[in-house]
């Protein structure tokens, strides 16, 4: 008998992720247009990342793929660090006038769903 370990469904986290950046980009709709769109742009710097860091790490599964794996969460991780920091520059260098209140909001509400990574994701 041969049992398998079923791959978590991580892929939940990265669509709450982009459910509240459009969340949030919406409200700050009420505020102004350029709100809207900085805050947007603050979810997406999180979201997009994230969710390419999900698919490296989760790439792999299993005892005899260790290596590869750990490879998959190193890659990820430093990809999601520099794919952060390109969009933040960008945003700073293209959304003008930027309103930096509901880019860093946005960016932070949107990081802290990892807070309740179990409970969105069912580990």
């Amino acid at each position: 008998m041969r049992q398998t370990i079923s791959r978590p469904p991580v892929y939940r986290i990265s669509l709450v992720q982009f459910a509240l950046t459009f969340t949030c980009a919406l409200l700050f709709l009420l505020r102004s247009q350029d709100a809207a769109i900085s805050a947007l742009a603050g979810g997406l710097i999180c979201a997009i990342p994230n969710a390419y860091f999900i698919h490296k790490a989760f790439m792999y599964t299993g005892a005899r793929q260790v290596e590869n794996v750990l490879q998959s969460f190193y890659q990820g991780g430093t990809w999601k660090m520099l794919l952060t920091a390109v969009g933040f520059a960008a945003a700073f260098k293209l959304i003008q006038p930027l309103d930096f209140f509901a880019l860093f909001i946005t960016f932070c509400a949107v990081q802290c769903v990892n807070i309740f990574v179990s409970k969105i994701a069912k580990i």
